[in-house]
């Protein structure tokens, strides 16, 4: 395995278990048991997640839905990981990353803005298209749970959205940060 895949592994594994610590309860059986149970539930999420994406394809109002359901699979995927080894949940993992990209992609640049505005991102609609071949658009990327929020793509995301702002409507920039320090 190179360099570059051990810590891409080690950046998904912290983010699955981080989910497993806050999201699920930590009082949950022993043993293997707990891991048929996580691995039982994974498959639970990841299928009904599948269903809604598949019926509502092109209709971002399932998001919450799909999102909520892929998460409770990533969270139960950290804990059979903290026992076992990314390796273990390696092709969930995969299988949920690529239905929320599937989902995403599906949707208009509209939609996806909706979405990101909602889950906090800020000028979303300044966010472009990408056109190069074999690329998603960068709100594919920035709204796919998969992806812990701290990772530096998300952030560059963000980072060049609020650049076109600036650039765009700089005189509202420096009115807001004169509002935000008087209100100080």
């Amino acid at each position: 395995m190179t360099k570059t895949r051990e810590s891409s592994h080690q950046a998904h594994l912290n983010w699955l278990m981080r989910l497993a610590l806050t999201v699920l309860p930590t009082h949950y059986g022993i043993g293997a048991a707990r891991v048929q149970g996580d691995l039982d539930r994974v498959a639970q999420s990841l299928a009904l997640a599948h269903q809604i994406a598949i019926r509502y394809v092109g209709d971002h109002t399932s998001w919450i839905q799909i999102r909520n359901n892929v998460m409770d699979a990533l969270a139960h995927m950290g804990r059979i990981a903290a026992a076992t080894g990314f390796e273990a949940v390696a092709e969930d993992f995969v299988q949920a990353r690529e239905l929320c990209r599937a989902y995403l992609v599906s949707l208009t640049h509209e939609q996806r803005v909706q979405l990101a505005s909602y889950d906090g991102f800020r000028n979303a609609h300044l966010t472009e298209e990408t056109h190069d071949e074999g690329r998603d658009p960068a709100l594919v990327l920035w709204l796919n749970p998969a992806y812990a929020p701290e990772i530096p793509a998300k952030a560059r995301v963000q980072a060049k959205a609020d650049e076109r702002f600036a650039e765009r409507y700089g005189e509202l920039v420096v009115i807001n940060a004169i509002f935000v320090s008087d209100a100080a």
